[in-house]
């Protein structure tokens, strides 16, 4: 069913209320959210001009970010996939739900069933219009744009990548559509990488550091070596290596140094 929205999709900052319904009871819903976006309120809705994936991405993070799940369920949209589907998500997430019945009680009891004893809700069959809108006013007083200001209206991608600025490009479907543990554990697991790592540079520095300090007291004991077979066999030495004049110890120790080198 194509049905032209009265109103755009709320794609500005700031805290949102999301709204779930069934397109078969718009003329019910649509003059109701029409009064919500005119008094200011931030209302996103599905507008499924995405690819099909990017929707569903895209709607996930609007389950899980909303401040307020509005769910405006009848009988007709309870046995509308597309509508229980958005309620299973908003289940998992544990989205703040506010049930606005279109049919009776029948129906709040089903929502009941699936969101608890706790769940907020209002029965259109039993209020007055003007009772509607006051609660839910008083409900989504949160998502509401106080001023009227140019708001800063975001692209698919460009929301990707403030929800999720750390994750590569190609990662970001996959990431908006796991679950929360999910995520958890990819954090996890590269937090523990990034530590690897970290600790392997440390490591090898260290090593780096041991070898050079290895090196140096090798150099240092020939060194020593070569100057204590000097201060005791340095006529002799000196005798051997220059029969017709005696040398000065720094010559003899590099003489030294290089018959060492040869040995060793």
């Amino acid at each position: 069913m194509s049905i032209i929205k009265p109103f755009k999709s709320f794609k500005g900052d700031g805290k949102f209320a999301y709204t779930c319904y069934s397109l078969e009871d718009s003329e019910i819903v649509f003059p109701i959210l029409v009064e919500l976006v005119n008094r200011r309120y931030r209302i996103r809705y599905d507008e499924c001009n995405q690819e099909e994936i990017k929707v569903d991405a895209l709607r996930k993070h609007n389950i899980k970010n909303c401040e307020v799940f509005l769910t405006f369920l009848s009988q007709k949209a309870l046995q509308s996939l597309y509508v229980v589907n958005q309620l299973e998500m908003a289940q998992s997430f544990g989205s703040n739900v506010y049930v606005v019945s279109i049919d009776g009680k029948e129906t709040v009891e089903q929502a009941t069933r699936m969101f608890g004893e706790d769940t907020k809700s209002i029965n259109l069959q039993e209020s007055e219009e003007e009772t509607v809108i006051e609660v839910l006013e008083q409900l989504l007083n949160e998502c509401q744009e106080p001023e009227k200001i140019e708001e800063r209206v975001l692209t698919y991608d460009e929301l990707l990548d403030e929800v999720y600025p750390d994750q590569e490009n190609a990662n970001k479907e996959i990431f908006i559509n796991n679950t929360d543990q999910e995520n958890e554990t990819i954090k996890k697991s590269a937090a523990s990488a990034a530590k690897a790592s970290k600790t392997a540079k440390t490591q090898r520095r260290q090593k780096n550091g041991r070898s050079f300090l290895n090196a140096l007291l090798v150099v240092g004991a020939m060194i020593a070596i070569a100057f204590i077979i000097y201060l005791f066999f340095g006529d002799q030495l000196n005798e051997i290596l220059h029969p017709d004049e005696v040398v000065n110890f720094i010559p003899a120790a590099s003489d030294i140094s290089v018959l060492l080198g040869m040995l060793f």
